[in-house]
């Protein structure tokens, strides 16, 4: 595994207005499977997608949308309306991190910004169990598909909800460690904006960068929370969150067409 890089070739945006939109399809999960393609995606909000957007998400068959966000996130950016979705679900995971990291940005303290998201891991681990679970139960026994999950900026949230996922499929954890930083990639041009944009107004732009990324010491943060206190992480989705291994492997798992 190659930490903080990712396979760019893949980095195409399927969308113009949320480039962390993404297929999770074609990972590989052992035994001559990979997860099913144009079944579930991950992503930022869709707040600020485009009318051909919308057509996009129409052509996919999109009909469900999981929403991460707080109530507060929601009213402040809702999703934009997309006529092929019958049902939009919400599991409501705090943001409170956003809260202090103001006062740190204030300060120019990028480090009390990256030990927030640190902790922040952690605490998610501690307090949404629940919330995780109904993810993966919704998944494994929800109709509706092709399904969406997003939060705000498609990384931290919806980052674990993958890593949640994709371990229930048997995915490798090369492969889903590359899934979840990819989000960096992904997210570069509206990162580098929102940077410039602070720039311009006489402040360091580059303070806020920890909270606008995904880091390799974010994830191990929530990975040591596992192990000191659940064990390990298959047997944490499997025993906390309760998955429905053979049931998600069912619905989202498919051979794989590259030859051996």
């Amino acid at each position: 595994m190659t930490i903080n890089t990712v396979n760019t070739s893949s980095l195409s945006p399927i969308l113009e207005g949320q480039h962390n939109f993404r297929d999770l399809g074609g990972l590989p999960a052992g035994n001559g499977f990979v997860t099913r393609q144009r079944m579930i995606y991950r992503s930022g909000d869709l707040s600020s997608i485009t009318d051909k957007d919308i057509a996009v998400l129409g052509n996919i068959g999109l009909i469900r949308i999981i929403d991460f966000r707080s109530e507060r996130e929601r009213m402040k950016r809702p999703n934009r309306l997309i006529p092929s979705v019958r049902e939009i679900l919400h599991i409501s995971i705090n943001d409170s991190s956003r809260e202090k990291a103001v006062e740190y940005i204030a300060r120019n303290d990028a480090a009390a910004l990256e030990d927030l998201l640190i902790n922040d891991y952690r605490r998610i681990i501690r307090e949404n169990q629940e919330e995780y679970r109904q993810f993966l139960r919704e998944l494994a026994f929800s109709p509706h598909l092709p399904v969406v999950f997003h939060c705000a900026a498609g990384k931290d949230r919806t980052g674990l909800a993958a890593v949640f996922l994709l371990t229930a499929l048997g995915v490798d954890f090369d492969s889903v460690f590359d899934d979840y930083i990819a989000s960096v990639m992904h997210n570069a041009a509206l990162t580098a904006k929102l940077i410039h944009k602070i720039n311009a107004r006489g402040h360091n732009g580059e303070t806020i960068r920890p909270l606008l990324e995904v880091k390799k010491e974010y994830l191990d943060a929530a990975l040591a929370e596992i192990r000191e206190n659940q064990g390990d992480l298959y047997g944490f989705v499997v025993n906390n969150l309760q998955a429905d291994i053979a049931r998600l492997q069912e619905r989202f798992l498919e051979p794989s067409t590259s030859p051996r």
